[in-house]
């Protein structure tokens, strides 16, 4: 597999495993495992050192697995009836502020260190109970030690998943969660500018080649870097006509490029530069976290729910991250192109996304449209050099309403 594709997949791999379930419970799992066999093979030499009560120093086979079969089973339902109360959750928040929040809670690690060591403690005491159901009379007491203390560590995740689970589905918290998101994505993508050596303009005339992916599916990542390198190396101009969140088809153009230098080998690269998958992502996309915000704003407003305190609190975080993104080190500038055009994110196209998408919704609500043009307001007020003329037509659209 050549650099390109193995830069591109590595960055969806690392944006699905973070977002998954499975993988930091199933690291835990595999630890307690090997913890539980370490314990009972290896470990009569440490407790015999060690201070026991007298109901542990001389606790019996029978005992042990009486122990051990109580805090499984009671780990277990603890377990099953804990998470099947945050589906329930989870889907209700899904469903009253945006489907595309659930990624947000799959990615949330107090949900997925909760799951892992609750399921852990449960791995470790079914071990330990096999293990000690072999008869022998003398039970590996560090074992039922380290039981004990797990369970006591399970007791103390539960009420922690009990606290932190309506903190994850509180919808001031997902707002802010999502706005502090949004500014810290603008300020690394204006802070991360690089100067792209000369810069080749797009030539004025048919490209020579036209690039289409062999499958359909949303950009997730794109290495620009490797294609830059790449079409430094064959004397290459590239216009992007998709970026990172667009939807791409085989019939419709991905990149054009104008240059002969282009080989099959080099061509089949800058395809493996891109990762696509079934959905958008922020990997790459600043303006998939601010859709996420107008999509709970516009819920909010629905005749369905009524809300348009959470509808003004999204609108705050959008215009928080668009203060950021017209005042943050020189604000967010498009910069020269070099050799690969199409690529670079303005305030304009950032700012299609984030008043104007929430407008029709908005406006018909006295208290958001009163909120919208406060915030608009001091929008304008900031000294910046962008041009902000689409933000004055809403404005005066909104105070014509």
């Amino acid at each position: 597999m050549s650099p390109f594709k193995q830069f591109a997949r590595l960055r969806k791999i690392v944006q699905d495993v973070r977002a998954s379930y499975w993988f930091i419970p199933g690291c835990l799992v595999v630890i307690s495992a090997l913890v539980a066999w370490i314990a009972h093979f290896a470990g009569e030499d440490v407790t015999d050192a060690l201070p026991l009560p007298v109901a542990l120093s001389q606790i019996s086979t029978e005992g042990a697995r009486s122990l051990l079969a109580t805090i499984a089973g009671s780990i277990a339902g603890i377990t099953g009836v804990m998470f099947s109360l945050t589906l329930v959750a989870v889907t209700h928040a899904a469903g009253q502020y945006g489907p595309r929040l659930i990624g947000n809670f799959m990615r949330d690690r107090g949900n997925q260190w909760s799951l892992g060591i609750l399921i852990s403690v449960f791995v470790y005491a079914i071990i330990t109970l096999a293990l000690v159901s072999s008869g022998e009379e003398q039970v590996a007491r560090l074992s039922v030690v380290l039981a004990l203390v797990l369970a006591l560590l399970g007791v103390c995740t539960m009420i922690f998943f009990v606290h932190h689970v309506p903190e994850t589905v509180n919808v001031a918290n997902i707002a802010a969660q999502l706005g502090r998101r949004f500014d810290v994505m603008l300020r690394d993508q204006i802070t991360d500018r690089e100067a792209p050596g000369v810069e080749s303009p797009v030539p004025d005339r048919e490209p020579d080649q036209r690039l289409r992916f062999p499958e359909s599916g949303y950009i997730q990542a794109v290495n620009y870097d490797r294609i830059a390198e790449l079409a430094e190396e064959c004397d290459l101009v590239l216009l992007f006509r998709a970026t990172p969140g667009d939807f791409v088809t085989p019939t419709l153009p991905f990149v054009d490029i104008w240059g002969t230098g282009l080989s099959d080998e080099a061509r089949e690269a800058v395809l493996e530069a891109v990762a696509i998958g079934t959905e958008k992502t922020e990997m790459q996309t600043v303006t998939f976290v601010a859709d996420q915000l107008v999509e709970m704003a516009a819920l909010a407003l629905s005749p369905g729910v009524n809300d348009p305190f959470t509808a003004i609190n999204c609108l705050n975080w959008l215009s928080a991250g668009l203060g950021t993104a017209l005042a943050h080190d020189g604000g967010l500038r498009p910069h020269p192109p070099g050799r690969l055009h199409g690529t670079a994110l303005t305030f304009d196209t950032l700012y299609a996304h984030t008043f104007p998408a929430a407008m029709p919704y908005v406006i018909a609500d006295a208290m958001a449209r009163a909120a919208a043009i406060a915030l608009l307001t001091d929008l304008m007020a900031i000294e910046s050099g962008l041009d902000r003329r689409p933000v004055l037509r809403d404005l005066r659209r909104l105070r014509a309403a």
